[in-house]
């Protein structure tokens, strides 16, 4: 009977053993895991900080000269298209757009490499759109949808006029050239929400959840930040950014 108790208990022991052995194999497997996922992610926040860097030198360095195209399109524009057929105001108006383009990612690399701080006061959503505009560059086919009813919103109003320029510029690519674009309001008891809806095809499955990482993007041209950039100036007011498909949908809440 004794020996037969012990064969019992060798087994036990065996079965425990090898059981926590498992266990310590499993917590080794995640273990390794994380530390591959957190050394990833590190050797990733330093690339960006590096890129970051030479880019916002760069930057600069582009910044200057594109003011002066700038200024000197919009002084000399009431003359030359006045001069132009039909044609040729195109040609001028899509050099427009693509220097307007130009200020837009250096923008975002300027807003990438550099955190100021959010200074927030009661300002008219309206104007911000309004202000957002200026910066997109549209076609006569597009009709961008604004909120009939104005609302105060308390934000930064130069950084959260960035990320409606954003959203919108990006709503203007996804439509290639034609289809509408619309901006609604609402609020609930704690939030205000603004939502940017497009009419185009949308965002593939497998490209939704990337959206928001750093240089993603499904542009030919472009830094890939304009999204990232976003995310954070809407994190820093205390609100949220989120996208859906069928219409594409960027919606962001703010805090009343």
């Amino acid at each position: 009977m004794v020996m037969g108790t012990d064969k019992v208990k060798k087994k036990i022991d065996n079965d425990s053993l090898s059981k926590t052995e498992k266990q310590l194999l499993k917590q080794n497997e995640t273990l390794i895991s994380t530390i591959e996922t957190k050394s990833a992610e590190l050797v990733k926040s330093e690339r960006l900080a590096t890129i970051g860097t030479m880019a916002s030198r760069i930057a600069h360095d582009l910044k200057n000269p594109l003011t002066i195209m700038q200024t000197y399109s919009d002084i000399l524009s009431p003359e030359i298209l006045s001069k132009l057929d039909y044609a040729d105001k195109e040609k001028w108006l899509r050099m427009q757009n693509s220097i307007l383009d130009m200020n837009r990612i250096i923008e975002d690399v300027l807003d990438f490499a550099r955190t100021t701080e959010i200074k927030k006061k009661p300002v008219s959503f309206l104007r911000i759109l309004r202000l957002a505009l200026n910066n997109v560059s549209s076609s006569y086919a597009i009709t961008i949808h604004l909120p009939e009813k104005d609302m105060s919103v308390n934000c930064d109003a130069r950084k959260m006029e960035g990320v409606m320029s954003n959203l919108l510029n990006n709503a203007v690519h996804a439509l290639d050239g034609q289809g509408e674009i619309k901006v609604t309001t609402s609020v609930d008891s704690k939030f205000m929400i603004i939502q940017v809806k497009d009419s185009g095809n949308g965002i593939s499955d497998k490209n939704l959840n990337k959206i928001f990482e750093p240089m993603f993007t499904t542009k030919t041209t472009g830094t890939g930040l304009g999204l990232v950039i976003c995310k954070s100036i809407v994190e820093q007011h205390g609100g949220t950014i989120s996208v859906s498909n069928k219409p594409t949908t960027f919606t962001i809440t703010l805090p009343l």
